[in-house]
């Protein structure tokens, strides 16, 4: 291909829709749909002092009683990120486009899946990262209120389907701030590493378990997997995410865009003879509400 602008242009535009229907393709479909909450951002941090504040209906006996949001500093701080693919002149010229198709896909995709990688970080590090309760998100002494309702959301027990039962349970049984049960458990998930696929599957797939005995158990959790999880294996989780807040927030300040420089005079063609693509986004994923969720350690026998 001869280098014009109009070639470059056209070029830009194949590796575009390449990038664009792999971030918006049927295959992209990211968990953290599933798990958080989207949230529009418009700044450089976002403050989330209303997750003290879910309200439960009451009856009016005398006087409104009216709740102000809770003075609270939790916030979310929106993070820069980029993915960046120079493509070499030579190889336009010799119309060498193949591996440059895939790693735009792959680059969409990526993309697409990004938020996925921030979720299940903060996931495993719930255990020592802060929640909006001024807690670790996984806790034993949460206390939303001073004052009001207080609950643990953290096991270190193994999975076993003893345990499993123990966090749903503790899930099912949880109060808000006023004191009242709000009705979790509908849709429940549980999340495992690898290593524990097929002690899951005992706990919530399987239509028996050991002697032959009905599996009691069996279709009242949604199995994930998650490879992301591998590097601290034991960690198992249980989470409401049928509940209007979900266990996390994904917080979005701009949606990951393509963008190119092209220009076949610009400094860094001259210098370096290739021309840049680059997948860009600003956001974040946080904590939501660990009254919907539930985490061990797995440090402790089963």
């Amino acid at each position: 291909m001869i280098i014009t602008s109009a070639n470059l242009k056209s070029l830009n535009k194949g590796f575009n829709v390449l990038f664009d229907e792999a971030y918006h393709g049927a295959g992209a479909k990211p968990l953290v749909d599933t798990f958080a909450m989207r949230s529009t951002s418009t700044s450089a941090e976002e403050l989330y002092g209303w997750l003290a504040a879910v309200p439960g209906l009451r009856e009016l006996l005398g006087e409104v009683v009216i709740r102000n949001l809770a003075d609270l500093n939790y916030s979310i701080k929106n993070r820069e990120f980029e993915s960046t693919i120079g493509v070499k002149r030579k190889d336009i010229e010799r119309d060498n486009f193949g591996m440059y198709n895939m790693l735009f896909t792959a680059m969409g995709a990526s993309a697409a899946n990004h938020p996925d990688e921030l979720m299940f970080e903060l996931l495993a590090g719930g255990f020592t990262n802060l929640c909006y309760t001024g807690k670790n998100f996984f806790d034993t002494n949460h206390e939303p209120i001073k004052g009001k309702t207080k609950f643990s959301n953290k096991g270190t027990k193994k999975l076993s389907a003893t345990n499993y039962e123990v966090a749903r349970a503790n899930i099912k049984s949880r109060l808000n701030t006023a004191g009242r049960p709000m009705n979790l458990g509908r849709d429940l998930v549980l999340v495992v590493s690898p290593d524990y696929e097929s002690t899951g599957r005992s706990i919530v797939v399987a239509d028996k378990v050991g002697g032959g005995n009905d599996n009691v158990n069996k279709g009242t959790a949604r199995l994930e997997v998650c490879p992301l999880l591998a590097a601290s294996p034991h960690n198992w989780f249980l989470l409401d995410v049928g509940y209007v807040i979900k266990p996390f927030i994904n917080q979005i300040e701009l949606e990951a865009e393509f963008v190119s420089v092209t220009d076949p005079a610009s400094e860094h063609a001259l210098l370096k003879k290739e021309w840049l693509y680059q997948a860009y986004r600003r956001g974040n994923v946080g904590f939501g509400l660990p009254e919907v969720a539930y985490g061990s350690t797995g440090a402790d026998a089963a």
